[in-house]
């Protein structure tokens, strides 16, 4: 009984939403036809304005269907000659590229854009230029690059007390905190974006925040919770008539899927997200919905299946320049070839992986993002100081308007206060200033810590692989005419491993965590060479035997003899602890 009472509730609650979709949509189709039938009795910018008023009404939902009316837009700015006016437009365009995946254009158009309104002296705009301008440069990759246009969007937006600019930029910084790994940062803007949207009423943006901070959920293998925020947004999407967002939450809900490895599931929603993908022309999001594909593929074995699926997805992302995806592109056809036994396409795909990965997850992108999350921290807390101004500003007036009686008492207690205040303000600044520079220093060494870490580790788990490679090949060497194409991929190999730049990158993240640590060392024991440095900085971070191992490019042996070498050279009694002994210098 119960479970005929469920059913029934839920179509009665799908029967509503569709009328109640149904209504929106044919309130949006009058709107639409108003202005149409206004069309042949306005010119100039006044036709301007409709036509691009009529391209936003599609612009979200089937951007292709609001092509014409931009370029009814377009032929009209040519006529009209103003900057301003050649900027919206221009941003409008650049809008429509990016949402066709065509970013190298869409990022052209937003640089003419912003020159138009520069032009102009007009900055009504600039802030959602920039904003959009940022979105683009993430999908190609440029991290550094989208966090600086961030920034100076939410300058223009916070110039002009624009809370909705403002919500949309924290919205998409966000999305670029989780790409960069830092989930932390990432809830904590979507946890303001859903507050906001709440407070402006507008359910569709409060969904669109928990959709997006469900992402991160799955980050961290909650998919249970993650899925139920997904779901809940669909009827929403759907009323709205959002159709690149549901492209985009279907291949969400298959990611989700596939990674619980429910792989008919995730199949399903692939499918539903490539079909609205390219009803919109959306080809990015395509591409990554063949990548998922491919995916459940290599989970049930079938690498011939997976390679072709990942190849189109590269294929699609090299025609997006998305440079984050062509990275796991790489990386997922380097995990293919191996699996199918093809070692030397295997190596060149993971070495193709390093250089696009290392090239948009640089330092200096990682650097800008902490730099951010120290600028907000700080504006945070001058906004807290001025409302306590402000405060205490209300207090002392009221106090002085219900005491004008006894001028004479009340002004030497209010100079007394006041001076107090000030006294004591001072003294809180003093001490907020230096609890922030002391975070801000522990945070910088955190940062530096996990820096030297993560790369030593990358330095190990590039030498297995290369060494695991190594094996593979020989194996290459017994087959019919494999002995050159053998040789010429040991001495590739070899030469990666004996690279002398991996270790001068490794030398100066050291230094950056560890001051003078090697110009101690030498001081005190002048005679261990630069090979027994190495293995004093590595010991001196705590690294196990077999990381120490695979970074060193020596066997367990090598190491244990390495260690008794450095013992005699340190001069140390068989009593004492060569870590301890390194740990103290």
């Amino acid at each position: 009984m119960k479970t005929i009472q469920k059913l029934l509730f839920s179509l009665l609650f799908i029967l509503c939403l569709n009328l109640s979709f149904a209504q929106d949509q044919n309130i949006v189709q009058k709107k639409v036809d108003s202005i149409v039938n206004l069309l042949p009795s306005q010119k100039d910018t006044t036709l301007f304005k409709s036509y691009i008023e009529l391209f936003r009404f599609y612009f979200r939902n089937d951007p292709i269907q609001g092509k014409p009316y931009l370029d009814k837009a377009k032929e009209l700015v040519e006529i009209i000659e103003d900057k301003s006016f050649q900027g919206w437009y221009l941003l409008n365009e650049g809008q429509y590229n990016n949402n066709i995946s065509e970013f190298e254009k869409a990022e052209n158009l937003y640089y003419e854009a912003i020159s138009r309104y520069e032009e102009a002296k007009n900055q009504q705009k600039m802030g959602d230029i920039y904003n959009s301008l940022g979105v683009t440069l993430k999908n190609l990759g440029k991290t550094g690059q989208a966090l600086e246009a961030y920034q100076k969007a939410l300058e223009y937006h916070k110039s002009i007390n624009n809370e909705t600019g403002i919500m949309f930029v924290y919205g998409n910084l966000a999305v670029l905190y989780a790409k960069m790994g830092n989930l932390k940062v990432s809830n904590e803007y979507y946890e303001k974006v859903e507050k906001m949207a709440r407070a402006m009423n507008s359910e569709y943006r409060v969904q669109l925040a928990r959709s997006n901070r469900a992402t991160n959920l799955v980050e961290t293998k909650d998919y249970k919770e993650a899925l139920k925020l997904y779901f809940d947004a669909v009827p929403i999407f759907e009323r709205e008539g959002r159709k690149l967002v549901l492209g985009e939450q279907y291949y969400l809900i298959g990611s989700a899927y596939l990674e619980m490895d429910s792989l008919q599931k995730a199949v399903e929603n692939l499918d539903k997200s490539m079909v609205l993908s390219s009803e919109t022309g959306e080809t990015a999001m395509l591409g990554m919905a063949k990548k998922k594909i491919g995916e459940v593929h290599f989970k049930q074995g079938n690498y011939r299946s997976a390679l072709k699926e990942f190849q189109h997805s590269l294929e699609i992302s090299k025609q997006t320049s998305n440079n984050i995806e062509i990275a796991d592109d790489y990386l997922n056809l380097s995990d293919t070839y191996e699996k199918l036994g093809d070692v030397a396409k295997a190596y060149e795909n993971r070495k193709l992986y390093f250089a696009v990965h290392d090239s948009v997850f640089s330092e200096e992108s990682k650097q800008k993002l902490n730099d951010l999350e120290v600028r907000f921290k700080t504006e945070k807390s001058r906004q807290e100081v001025v409302l306590q101004k402000k405060e205490i500003a209300l207090l002392e007036e009221q106090r002085r308007t219900a005491n004008l009686q006894r001028i004479g008492l009340i002004a030497g207690l209010l100079t007394t206060i006041v001076l107090f205040g000030l006294i004591y303000y001072g003294i809180r600044q003093k001490m907020k200033r230096n609890r922030l520079e002391r975070e801000r220093v522990k945070a910088e060494l955190d940062f530096k810590k996990k820096e030297l870490t993560s790369h030593a580790l990358h330095l190990a788990k590039k030498n297995e692989v290369l060494e695991g490679l190594k094996q593979k090949a020989a194996a290459l060497k017994k087959t019919e005419g494999g002995g050159k194409a053998y040789q010429e991929l040991i001495r590739t190999i070899n030469f990666d491993q004996q690279d002398d730049k991996v270790w001068e990158n490794f030398t100066r993240y050291f230094e950056a965590v560890h001051k003078d640590f090697e110009k101690q060392a030498v001081s005190k024991y002048p005679d261990i060479s630069k090979n027994e440095l190495r293995l004093m900085a590595l010991i001196k971070m705590n690294l196990s035997s077999k990381e120490i191992a695979n970074i060193l490019n020596i066997s367990s042996d090598g190491v244990k003899k390495a260690r008794q070498r450095l013992r005699k050279k340190m001069n140390l009694l068989p009593e004492d602890s060569l870590e301890t002994t390194i740990m103290s210098i």
